[in-house]
């Protein structure tokens, strides 16, 4: 009996820590699409200061110190008055290109997710868009921006920011799914 009650201590010890408390407006955002967030509970990941610019306006914004890797993220239902409601395609690129530095040498790639990919973030589109970032949006040398669109729902973007890829990036890029 005394095994059983100190087990059940460590457990709750050990995992109360990690929970994290997400703002209530996120929650609310991820409800309306639909979105399952997964957090990336084993490691150092701690709420960051929300970033605002004139293309992005961050829902939630997370960061580790220990993988070096910055996670924002944007939800954006579905509304037929949008210029690019239910263009996807148009909607993703344009913010890629926005968000991608202008210098000469910056290069932008792009990955297409295959059938069992978008069964994975159960999305009816999505792409990968990997570039350099504009300095006004991020002073880290590298970015992936996940773009998702299930119809009737709307888009959801994971921006991931980083100067070396840490060995969890592809984890993280799972951080959004729809449900």
């Amino acid at each position: 009996m005394k095994s059983l009650l100190l087990s059940l201590l460590v457990l709750l010890t050990t995992t109360l820590p990690a929970q994290l408390d997400l703002p209530v407006e996120f929650s609310a955002l991820l409800d309306v699409l639909d979105v399952r967030f997964t957090a990336p509970l084993d490691s150092d990941y701690r709420e960051a200061l929300r970033h605002d610019n004139d293309y992005l306006q961050d829902d939630y914004s997370m960061r580790s110190r220990r993988e070096k890797l910055e996670l924002r993220f944007h939800l954006q239902p579905e509304d037929e008055a949008d210029r690019y409601y239910q263009r996807p395609h148009l909607a993703a690129t344009t913010l890629a290109m926005n968000l991608g530095s202008n210098d000469d040498d910056a290069v932008t790639a792009v990955h297409s997710f295959d059938e069992e990919e978008l069964a994975l973030y159960n999305a009816d589109w999505a792409r990968m868009y990997t570039f350099r970032p504009k300095r006004s949006f991020s002073d880290k040398q590298q970015a992936q921006l996940i773009a998702l669109y299930r119809e009737g729902r709307g888009m959801a973007y994971t921006v991931l920011l980083f100067d070396d890829a840490p060995n969890t990036l592809e984890g993280r890029q799972l951080s959004l799914r729809f449900r």
